[in-house]
Formats: C-alpha cells, structure tokens, sequence
C-alpha cells in the first residue's frame, strides 16, 4: 500500500463521519426545532392602555412559578419615547417584598409579533442571581406591576395591576 492510498481512505472515512454526524444534526433539529422555537403561550388577559397611548401589558406566571413574563405591546411603538415598569411581589421567604424595575426604548428594541403587532418580552424572576446562580423566592404572591409609558408627544400613562398567582 502506498501512502496516498492511505491518506485518501482516510479521508474518506472522516467524511463518510462527517456526513453521519450532519445527518444525526439535521434529524435532531427536525425533532427538537420546533419544541425549541415555539414561544410560550400569551396570556388572555391584557390591560390595556388607559388612553394616553401607553403599552398594552400581557403578564403571565411560569408554572413553576420562579418566572414571569410580561409582554409590552403596541400597535405604535413610534409615538413612545420609553416605557418604565416596577414589579414587585411579597415572599415568604424572610417575609420580605421584593421586586425588580427596568425600562426600555422602542426604538432600540427588536420586536417579536403576535398577530401582527409587535411587542417586547422581559422575564422577569422570582428570586435573585448572583454569578450565575438563581435562588429562587417560594410562594410569591401580592405580584404588582406598574408601567409608565412615556409619550413622545409629552404625555405619560400609568398604572398598576395585580397579578393572581396561581398555587
């Protein structure tokens, strides 16, 4: 046997794996894609703007209840200089009330959509990390949120909501 005859079987050997394992990738993907993809579903409820022209907010509770997630929708991002949202709930844990705030421009935001109308998704946690490790609160309940969303044209739309976790 001469030594290209070796380097070519062996080359070959190392694509007929290389062919398998994308076959193994692509049956995976097919399998696992779609799972992946899907996005959780929306909540039915929505509280809606009070008329100022503020964000729509779609909440809703994971059912391990460690995570929330909190749709911000409008059919005109354009007219909303930035929307600010306070979330807050109370914990057994230390019997103490937690929370997170945060905000978010519009316009430096990739929108998701559901039927059409954008939106931008914040999950937010039921407990805190630090170095990448969660510790999660038990038994959140009286969850709040409020947001105020900031009009271009000046005006601000405010409110609060509670949130029903379920047990």
């Amino acid at each position: 046997m001469n030594i290209s005859y070796k380097i070519r079987e062996l080359i070959s050997r190392k694509l007929e794996i290389g062919i398998a394992m994308a076959a193994i990738v692509l049956l995976a993907s097919l399998v696992v894609g779609p799972a992946l993809a899907q996005e959780l579903p929306r909540s039915q409820t929505t509280w809606t703007t009070t008329g100022e022209g503020g964000v729509d907010v779609i909440p809703y509770i994971q059912g391990n209840r460690q995570l929330a997630f909190v749709d911000f929708q409008s059919k005109n991002f354009d007219d909303i200089q930035y929307v600010y949202f306070n979330f807050t709930y109370n914990t057994t844990a230390q019997g103490t009330k937690r929370g997170v705030e945060g905000s978010f421009v519009p316009a430096l935001e990739t929108f998701k959509y559901f039927d059409g109308v954008p939106y931008v998704r914040r999950q937010l946690l039921f407990g805190t990390c630090s170095k990448n490790v969660c510790t999660y609160d038990p038994n959140p309940r009286d969850v709040k949120i409020t947001v105020n969303t900031k009009m271009k044209s000046g005006p601000v739309d405010q409110y609060t909501r509670v949130i029903n976790v379920p047990n």
